[in-house]
């Protein structure tokens, strides 16, 4: 078995410049052997090839570790608070025919209303939270900005009163280093207490909207069982945390992207149809997700020109995959007329994103209507200057500081 090699992927250093860290993963071939923080011993795919492989091949890689034949995950959820244990239950844990059961429930939600309904939504929240900054100088996007549109925006989309967005902020607030078991323990009291006003509110008469996600999911009807309240309640918080926490660090990631290459920033806004493209390439170039979920090897396999034994722990490196010469031209490159552009940020295979049309059009109108409100804006620092999280598998700014007028 080959030894675990040491790659910092979690520091402040490696996410302001990550380029230099992935060549070398990708040296060592398509996948890597890493001990991780709290996850352990990890086999990492570096290349594209390697990480739309793993994604794709759910025969011989699960993601329920049950079925990989493992234990440690049941056991672990057995000593967990049961608040906690229950949002394992959403279906990024589940493989077919559960995952089918979940993911077609919640497609029938998300069906009943498209994205191109929603943009009114989106740029009319956009456009409130630039109003906040009229008349300033300086602003700090990323709590001022970044964080709140998306907050709003699914917040808006479950169905959840307004007066109750502030709230999650405060609850989850304190979980922004992933890679730091104390910080994990320390966000543990606010996600009990989502867990517990999630329960309440999608039940009947709770407080949701009945035009919202939350009514929808639980009146949703397949040929299977609907959704128990356990169920429904993890399935809230995953959307909750995938259409917040993941688009906030698009929006803020693509932004610092576009102001800290002022060509391509000029070239957007003197052509805003290219918009689309600029959307994808920031996708690939921020890479704000980093790391898929966990799967498992089912079985002993040669895979990668290497032997695996049943119940291996495997994840695709997106950032390596969409940084990958051998599939993108001038790969270190930030170009907004990229075209094509295959990237993974999405995922691929069975548990391809649910939400990706959503992050896009959130993303597209953030950049369109900042630059249209403040076409003179920049970084109020140097990009040396501005600072990136500790994190494990997100690529997330510390703040974004910028002068909002020449």
């Amino acid at each position: 078995m080959a030894k675990s090699q040491y790659f910092d992927i979690v520091s402040p250093e490696f996410h302001a410049n990550p380029f230099p860290t992935l060549d070398r993963m990708r040296a060592e071939g398509p996948v890597v052997r890493m001990q991780l923080p709290i996850v352990g011993q990890t086999w990492l795919a570096v290349t594209h090839d390697s990480c739309a492989m793993l994604m794709k091949d759910h025969a011989a890689f699960a993601r329920d570790p049950a079925n990989a034949g493992s234990l440690t995950q049941a056991r672990i959820l057995r000593v967990l608070p049961r608040t906690i244990g229950l949002l394992a239950l959403n279906m990024l844990g589940h493989d077919d025919p559960e995952h089918r059961r979940l993911r077609s429930l919640v497609d029938q939600a998300f069906q009943r209303q498209t994205i191109d309904a929603l943009k009114p939504m989106i740029k009319d929240i956009a456009d409130r939270l630039l109003d906040r900054l009229k008349g300033k100088t300086e602003a700090e996007l990323m709590h001022e900005f970044c964080r709140d549109l998306p907050l709003s925006v699914i917040c808006a989309m479950l169905g959840l009163p307004e007066e109750d967005h502030d709230r999650f902020k405060n609850w989850l607030g304190g979980l922004k280093d992933t890679a730091n078991i104390g910080a994990v323990i320390r966000a543990i009291p606010g996600v009990i207490r989502v867990v517990r006003y999630l329960r309440r509110v999608s039940r009947p008469q709770g407080g949701a909207l009945s035009e919202g996600l939350i009514a929808r999911l639980r009146d949703a009807e397949t040929d299977g069982p609907p959704l128990s309240e356990d169920e429904l309640v993890s399935m809230i918080f995953l959307l909750f945390g995938a259409g917040q926490e993941t688009t906030t660090h698009l929006i803020a990631g693509g932004l610092f992207a576009l102001l800290s290459h002022e060509d391509q920033r000029r070239q957007l806004q003197s052509d805003p149809c290219l918009m689309p493209t600029c959307v994808e390439e920031c996708l690939r170039y921020v890479s704000p997700v980093q790391m898929t979920k966990p799967r498992f090897a089912t079985r002993d396999v040669v895979w990668q020109g290497r032997q695996f034994r049943r119940g291996d722990m495997f994840a695709g490196f997106l950032a390596a995959a969409n940084g990958d010469p051998a599939k993108f031209e001038h790969a270190y490159s930030f170009d907004i007329t990229r075209h094509p552009n295959p990237h993974l940020s999405f995922g691929t295979g069975p548990h391809f994103c649910l939400g990706f049309q959503l992050a896009r059009a959130e993303a597209a109108i953030a950049f369109g209507s900042l630059f249209e409100r403040f076409p003179q804006i920049r970084l109020a620092a140097g990009e040396t200057k501005i600072a990136w999280r500790k994190r494990l598998g997100i690529r997330a700014l510390v703040q974004l500081p910028v002068r909002l007028v020449a």
